[in-house]
């Protein structure tokens, strides 16, 4: 826990085109966490909007301070948002949550009663989830998939409503991999979890930024970035593929040396060629896949750019924060600080 910070929660919020919802997030939130009686902060991060999210949270900030503002440049996705907002964030616990309303604010105070009872993450479990059955069920079968055949350990069900121990959080977001995927390396943390049964509202304004092309980028960022048995299921591919080949070719061979009259169609040749052909494709496909994670990772840039930033100044120097600095956020973005890079010195590792 972070004991030199004054302040108790820290809600991160990413956002992008959220204008019409966040008047409303933020008049429904701040009762509720003010009923907890303990202090706390609101923190949207821009995701580069191109409506007016910016300027209604600045509007909010004026009214109330404890309300604040990371802008980024440009988007950067909604990885990036949520590391640069906990980072930022000076709260002994973090909350993490949508800007779409689709995460009732009002279900909030069941996280944290869980939380009280001694865990460090408590995920909100959606009930009745109001998203569109496709979504639903490419979902699902994206989590069967991981967690059966690539034996890759993730929550009962990953959702970004959650609770989590602020220095697990920023030890998480501080760690040097650009591809995050947060509710598997929360698992690597061997912090203690559970989850709890909240409610799920359907979207009433704006439109979904999670589409299906989002859900594969994200599950290709899962398996390449936790599993190498993808490698491993090629080079058996392959054996199997091989295997047959000469099988049949040798049995080929036989019929032949036994006098059997063989007529060699191209129909099974080409068959043959396309299907070999697509294997191969795809084999490279997936060895591309994390050779660009390793490009990724040695080019050494900044996960994002800051543009701005609104009402952090007054609280960093009331409150010591613990967080990283405005420096920290932008040029150093995604390099842990502080006592993230304490703990990862402690593990050997190279922050």
């Amino acid at each position: 826990m972070n004991a030199s910070s004054s302040l108790w929660h820290s809600v991160v919020i990413p956002v992008y085109n959220e204008e019409g919802n966040i008047r409303e997030l933020v008049d429904r939130l701040v009762p509720v966490l003010e009923r907890t009686g303990k202090t706390f902060e609101i923190v949207f991060v821009d995701d580069g909007s191109r409506d007016g999210t910016s300027s209604m949270v600045r509007a909010l900030s004026t009214r109330d301070a404890r309300v604040k503002l990371i802008r980024f440049a440009r988007n950067y996705g909604q990885e990036a948002a949520v590391q640069a907002g906990i980072l930022r964030a000076s709260g002994r616990w973090i909350v993490q949550m949508d800007g779409d309303l689709q995460n009732p604010p009002e279900e909030l105070g069941k996280l944290l009663e869980k939380r009280d009872e001694g865990y460090e993450i408590v995920y909100g479990v959606r009930v009745k989830r109001k998203d569109p059955l496709h979504r639903v069920l490419a979902s699902r079968l994206m989590m069967w998939f991981m967690k059966r055949v690539l034996s890759i350990e993730l929550p009962e069900d990953v959702t970004t409503f959650r609770v989590i121990e602020g220095n697990t959080a920023r030890l998480i977001a501080g760690l040097p991999e650009k591809k995050k995927f947060f509710s598997a390396l929360a698992v690597w943390t061997g912090a203690r979890s559970t989850s709890i049964p909240v409610g799920h509202a359907a979207r009433t304004r704006g439109v979904t930024k999670y589409g299906l092309g989002r859900l594969i980028n994200h599950t290709f960022d899962l398996m390449v970035g936790f599993s190498t048995r993808p490698l491993r299921i090629i080079g058996g591919t392959g054996a199997v593929v091989a295997a047959f080949g000469l099988g049949f070719g040798l049995f080929r061979i036989a019929q032949k040396l036994l006098g059997a009259d063989i007529t060699m169609g191209y129909t099974s040749l080409f068959s043959a060629v396309v299907i070999l052909g697509g294997l191969q494709l795809i084999a490279l496909s997936v060895i591309g896949e994390y050779i660009a994670r390793i490009f990724i990772q040695i080019q050494g840039r900044p996960l994002y750019n800051v543009a701005e930033e609104i009402g952090f100044a007054e609280s960093a120097d009331s409150q010591g924060a613990a967080g990283p600095g405005p420096a920290d956020v932008g040029a150093e973005s995604g390099r842990p600080s502080g006592d993230v890079a304490r703990a990862l010195k402690s593990q050997g590792t190279d922050g």
